[in-house]
C-alpha cells in the first residue's frame, strides 16, 4: 500500500518533469553559440519539455505561441516562432521592430512558457552579428545551402556554382553592416546584403564568384560581419569558368516566333466598331487554393455615336478570364468593371465612364481564398481648361475586396463596394471624391499630383499599394508605397499610411536611367507600370517595371525588365557592385507603335512567362486601327 504523502511526492515528481528545462541558445544556421545571439536573427532553442509535441507555424506572419507554447520571450518581449517540439524551438531572436529598443541590453533573458509552466531563465549575450550559413542537412556542418541566381538550384558537387556566375548565400544572424565572404580563402565580389522580402529573419548575399577561387566539390565559405566569422566548415561546390553569361531576354514583335500573341480573340473577340481594340494592361495571379490562373485585363473598344459623322466614344472596361492548364490556353469569364452611360452633371450631355490598369492578389483567410483588386476610374465631369470629357485617370483609385470561389475566382470584385483612394478633384470634387487623399498622408507625397500604374502584394497583415508618384517637377518622380493593416474586412472601412522612403526616393529617375541601359537607345527617365511576383528562384520578389520617357508626344515606354527587391517595407531595389540595379530579365518590342509597347505582368505559375502589352496602329493585322495584343515571352526570371 501506498502512503498518500508518497504519492504527493511522485505527482509533485511529474509536475515537475513537465516543467520546460532550456538548455542552450544557438544560431540557427551555424548551431554555435558563438559570441551570443544577433537581433532578428532565426535562432534554435535546445532543452526538454519544451513542447508536448511538434507543431510547425503554417502562415505569415509568425504566430508568438504555437501548439502548446505559449510563449518565447526575450526580455520578456514574446518572440516568433516557426516551429516546436519538446527538445527544440525555433525562433525569432527579438520581433525585428523591436531590435533597436532592445539593443540596449547587453544580455537577455530567455523564457519558455507553456502549458505547464515556465522554464527558469536562462541568460544570452546579445551579439551585433552572429553570422551563420544555413547548410542541406541542416546541421551547420558541411553543403551550403547557396543558389545560383540564374537557375536556383543549390550549388551541389552534381551541380556546382561557377566561376564568374552570381550565388545567393542563405544565411541568418547578420546585420546591416557590410559582410565579406570568402570561398576556398579568397574575397568573393559582393553584390548585396539584404533580409529576405519573403523568408523572416533569413538573409541572402549574393556574390560573383572571383575568377581566382578554387575549384573543387567541398570549398570552404565563410562569412565575416561586424567582427564575427562563421566556422570554416561549411562548404561549397564551385566549377571553372563559365561562358559569357547572357540576361534571359526576348523580343516580341509581329513577326517573332519566340514571343507569340495570347490567345484570346475565340472567346472575347476585338471590338470591330471603330480604331480602338485589343486587350493591355495584364495582372496574372494564380488561386492559392484551385490553381487556376486568373488573367484581368482592360478592354478598349469604341461605343458608336449613332450619328453619321460623329465619332464614337473611345473606353476601356476591365475583362477577367481564366486558365486550367498552366496558362497554356485562357477562356473568357466575363466583364469585371463596364464603362456606363451617365449624365455629365457640368455639359448635362450623355458621357460614359470607364475602367483600366487592374492589379489583382488573392489570399488565403479562413480557407476562402479573397481577392483583393485596385484599378483606375474614369470620370466624366469637364477638366480644368473646359470642354467635357473625363478627368485623368488618375486622380482617383477603386479598391475593393470579395471572397472568391473555384468557378468564379475575382469574378465578385466587379459588384463589391469600392474605396476611392487618389486627389479630390480640384473643380469638381462633388462628382469625383475620394475616401483617402493619398497626398495628404505624408509630406514626402504631398507634391505628387497624380498617381498612377498600381502593384499590390501582402506583407504579413499588411496589404501594400505601389502607386507612381507625378509631382510638379517631372523629374522627382518616384513610387510611393502605402499600406493598410490587417485588411480581413469590409474595404471601404481601411485606413493607409504612407511608407515613409527618405532622402532616396523609390524607383527615382536614376533607377530608371539604371534598367533603361537594357533598351536602345537608353533614354529612359522614368519607371512605371508596376507590377509585382514571386522569381521562379526561390525567396526573390521581382518588380516587372516599364523603362519610359516623355517626349511632345507623351509617354514613350521602351520595354519591360524583371528586377530584384531587397525590401518592400521601406521598398528598395537590390543593386549590384557597379550601383545598378539588379535585372533578371527583360523584353524589347521595337515595332510597338506609336509610343512603344505597354505593360508587362508576370507569374512564375504561368506558362506564358513575362507577358507584354503590345502596342499596333498603322501595322497592325486587325482593322487597321490602334490595337494591343498581350505576347507571351516565354522567359522566367
Amino acid at each position: 500500500m501506498i502512503r498518500l504523502g508518497a504519492v504527493a511526492v511522485v505527482f509533485a515528481s511529474l509536475m515537475h518533469a513537465q516543467t520546460p528545462v532550456v538548455g542552450g541558445v544557438v544560431n540557427s544556421g551555424s548551431y554555435y553559440a558563438g559570441a551570443g545571439v544577433a537581433p532578428g536573427s532565426i535562432v534554435s532553442i535546445f532543452g526538454t519539455n519544451l513542447a508536448s509535441q511538434t507543431a510547425s507555424a503554417s502562415s505569415r506572419p509568425l504566430p508568438t505561441s504555437l501548439g502548446d507554447v505559449t510563449s518565447v520571450t526575450f526580455n520578456g518581449v514574446p518572440a516568433p516562432l516557426f516551429f516546436v517540439s519538446p527538445g527544440q524551438i525555433n525562433a525569432l531572436a527579438v520581433p525585428e521592430s523591436l531590435a533597436d529598443f532592445l539593443l540596449g541590453s547587453d544580455a537577455w533573458s530567455v523564457v519558455v512558457t507553456n502549458s505547464a509552466g515556465s522554464s527558469t531563465p536562462i541568460t544570452v549575450q546579445m551579439a551585433n552579428a552572429q553570422p551563420g550559413i544555413f547548410t542541406v542537412g541542416a546541421t551547420g556542418i558541411g553543403q551550403a545551402i547557396a543558389t545560383d541566381n540564374s537557375t536556383g538550384a543549390t550549388a551541389a558537387p552534381a551541380n556546382p556554382i561557377q566561376i564568374g556566375s552570381y550565388l545567393i548565400i542563405w544565411c541568418t544572424g547578420l546585420s546591416t553592416a557590410t559582410p565579406i565572404v570568402t570561398i576556398g580563402g579568397v574575397q568573393q565580389n559582393l553584390i548585396y546584403s539584404e533580409l529576405s522580402p519573403q523568408y523572416a529573419g533569413e538573409y541572402q548575399v549574393a556574390v560573383q564568384v572571383a575568377p581566382d577561387t578554387p575549384t573543387g566539390n567541398a570549398v570552404p565559405l565563410q562569412i565575416q560581419i561586424a567582427g564575427e566569422t562563421t566556422l570554416g566548415n561549411v562548404t561549397i561546390a564551385v566549377a571553372g569558368d563559365t561562358p559569357a553569361f547572357q540576361l534571359p531576354n526576348n523580343t516580341c514583335t509581329l513577326t517573332s516566333t519566340t514571343c507569340t500573341e495570347i490567345n484570346l480573340p475565340t472567346t472575347d473577340p476585338f471590338s470591330t466598331a471603330g480604331a480602338f481594340a485589343g486587350y493591355a494592361d495584364a495582372s496574372i495571379r494564380q488561386d492559392p487554393l484551385t490553381g487556376t490562373l486568373w488573367m484581368a485585363y482592360s478592354w478598349p473598344h469604341t461605343i458608336p455615336s449613332g450619328k453619321a459623322g460623329v465619332a464614337g466614344t473611345q473606353v476601356l472596361d476591365i475583362h477577367l478570364a481564366y486558365s486550367i492548364d498552366g496558362g497554356k490556353t485562357w477562356t473568357y469569364k466575363g466583364p469585371l468593371y463596364t464603362s456606363q452611360a451617365v449624365q455629365n452633371p457640368v455639359t448635362g450631355q450623355t458621357d460614359y465612364t470607364a475602367n483600366e490598369v487592374m492589379n489583382l492578389y488573392p489570399q488565403v483567410i479562413n480557407g476562402v481564398t479573397w481577392w483583393y483588386g485596385v484599378h483606375s476610374n474614369y470620370n466624366v465631369p469637364q477638366a480644368s481648361g473646359g470642354g467635357p470629357g473625363p478627368e485623368p485617370y488618375s486622380k482617383r483609385w477603386a479598391f475593393a475586396m470579395a471572397p472568391g470561389t473555384a468557378a468564379d475566382g475575382p469574378l465578385g470584385l466587379g459588384s463589391a463596394t469600392l474605396q476611392y483612394l487618389g486627389e479630390p478633384d480640384g473643380i469638381y470634387p462633388q462628382y469625383f471624391p475620394v475616401s483617402v487623399n493619398l497626398a495628404s498622408l505624408d509630406p514626402e507625397v504631398s507634391g505628387c499630383t497624380t498617381f498612377y500604374e498600381p502593384a499590390l502584394i501582402l506583407s504579413g497583415n499588411d496589404l501594400l499599394l505601389f502607386l507612381a508618384c507625378t509631382p510638379n517637377n517631372v523629374a522627382n518622380r518616384f513610387y510611393a508605397v502605402f499600406k493598410t493593416s490587417d485588411p480581413q474586412d469590409h474595404a471601404p472601412n481601411w485606413t493607409w499610411t504612407y511608407i515613409p522612403e527618405g532622402a532616396r526616393k523609390f524607383a527615382n529617375e536614376k533607377d530608371a536611367v539604371s534598367v533603361g541601359r537594357f533598351f536602345p537607345p537608353g533614354a529612359a527617365t522614368y519607371i512605371t507600370q508596376m507590377d509585382l511576383a514571386p522569381s521562379k528562384n526561390p525567396g526573390i520578389l521581382l518588380s516587372i517595371l516599364t523603362a519610359a520617357f516623355d517626349n511632345a508626344n507623351g509617354k514613350n515606354s521602351l520595354g519591360c525588365v524583371a528586377a530584384e527587391m531587397a525590401s518592400i517595407d521601406p521598398p528598395k531595389f537590390v543593386y549590384d557592385a557597379q550601383g545598378q540595379v539588379q535585372v533578371d530579365a527583360f523584353i524589347t518590342s521595337p515595332d510597338s507603335q506609336d509610343t512603344g509597347p505597354g505593360s508587362c505582368t508576370y507569374s512564375p505559375l504561368s506558362a506564358t512567362g513575362m507577358v507584354m502589352a503590345h502596342r499596333q496602329s498603322s501595322k497592325a493585322p486587325q482593322n487597321g486601327g490602334f490595337f494591343t495584343f498581350l505576347m507571351q515571352s516565354l522567359l522566367f526570371p
